[in-house]
């Protein structure tokens, strides 16, 4: 345990893997030797001297806060598992998946519990842009996505069992 995310910034970085949680920031941090990630302050942080290398925020298969009947932007802060509850939708909406604080091999799991007749629109906030799928109609469905450093992409998905 650190004082401070700066106070580990500031070290020379450890030789071998290493985890620390610094008391200012609720999150686990893994020390990558050689890893050059840029530094943002919540999923990377960098240090002086020493070894190279960099902190990186070890990812959680938590489940976030409800998606809600809107179109939104969501992020990797926002933890990496989100589900539409049932009953929820109102009307078709789109979901964007945003790029801020995502890492190479960042993942997500979307989940529709929602079985009315309204499409969930799913679309990549990176770069490219575009839609990277649709979550049917009349559907419990579920889709997991890639993050590449640029782009989201679907990886795999399928209805939920019922």
């Amino acid at each position: 345990m650190r004082l401070s995310a700066a106070v580990m910034e500031s070290d020379q970085g450890p030789q071998l893997a290493h985890y620390e949680m610094p008391l200012d920031v609720p999150a686990l941090f893994k020390w990558v030797a050689g890893d050059t990630s840029t530094a943002d302050d919540v999923t990377v942080l960098t240090h002086t001297g020493g070894t190279a290398g960099r902190w990186i925020r070890v990812r959680l298969d938590v489940l976030g806060d409800d998606l809600t009947d809107a179109d939104a932007t969501i992020y990797v802060t926002g933890n990496f598992r989100r589900e539409l509850p049932a009953a929820t939708l109102g009307d078709n909406r789109t979901l964007t998946l945003g790029t801020t604080n995502a890492a190479a091999g960042d993942e997500l799991t979307i989940v529709r519990r929602d079985v009315g007749a309204y499409t969930y629109q799913i679309d990549n906030g990176g770069a490219g842009g575009g839609t990277l799928c649709t979550l049917p109609v009349s559907t419990a469905y579920w889709a997991d996505f890639h993050f590449d450093g640029t782009d989201w992409s679907v990886t795999r998905g399928g209805a939920l069992p019922t």
